[in-house]
């Protein structure tokens, strides 16, 4: 496989709405990537706490219980920080959280999601960041234009990649899970997704991959632009 184009792996119909994952997928998490490693003196600091804030964001959807994100981020990260024997101060946690609420763009996002709405489809986002969270962060990099709407999983108290979160997606936007494309750097939301019905796309990460065992995304791209070039080809637009 070419990682630097597009490809398209199974085709369905074109979809209308392009639901976009935020974190790692429109928001670059490097930054945050090297603040970890180096507060927990690891190079593998960060892998070892997103690996864990995950697995018990999940842990919340299978115990009937919801936390905030943030809680999860903060708790997850203290865990990680004793896993390799780390002191960390209450502020140094804070710093870390706080950046996480002004992180900067990936690269082509812009370029993407004018490339998207110029060919006339509907976008909106799909978060398990608290709404205002990333609505604050769109609005300051002018993005919040493009945006029908920004959801996040606390509505439905549920993470992704719990299909409740997919489905709710659906009804708040008014279109057919099979009309929706979900757009993520993640394996786990690529799989959450496929399965509610979404089409789905998955952007290239060099810490994240896709799980095997789940249906294989609708197309693999390297970035929104990349992306939004295969759906205008795609559509002979």
């Amino acid at each position: 496989m070419n990682t630097y184009n597009t490809e398209l792996v199974g085709r369905k119909p074109q979809p209308k709405l392009i639901l976009l994952d935020v974190y790692e997928t429109i928001l670059d998490m490097s930054g945050i990537e090297k603040k970890v490693n180096n507060l927990l003196d690891s190079k593998r600091g960060y892998v070892l706490w997103f690996e864990l804030f995950m697995q018990y964001s999940f842990v919340d959807n299978s115990t009937v219980q919801f936390h905030n994100f943030e809680s999860i981020a903060d708790a997850t990260l203290r865990m990680t920080s004793q896993m390799l024997k780390r002191d960390v101060r209450n502020e140094e946690v804070s710093g870390i959280l706080e950046l996480m609420k002004h992180l900067p763009l990936k690269e082509n996002v812009q370029e993407g999601l004018s490339s998207l709405h110029d060919h006339n489809f509907r976008i909106a986002a799909l978060t398990n960041s608290p709404e205002q969270i990333v609505r604050n962060r769109m609005e300051k990099t002018g993005l919040i234009s493009y945006f029908e709407k920004v959801l996040s999983a606390e509505h439905v108290q549920k993470y992704k990649p719990a299909m409740e979160v997919y489905r709710w997606a659906s009804q708040s936007l008014s279109v057919s899970p099979g009309e929706m494309l979900l757009v993520s750097a993640h394996g786990w939301d690529i799989a959450g997704a496929e399965n509610a019905g979404l089409q789905t796309a998955y952007i290239l990460q060099t810490n994240q991959m896709l799980y095997p065992l789940a249906p294989q995304p609708d197309f693999i791209c390297k970035d929104l632009l990349a992306l939004s070039a295969q759906l205008s080809s795609e559509s002979g637009a």
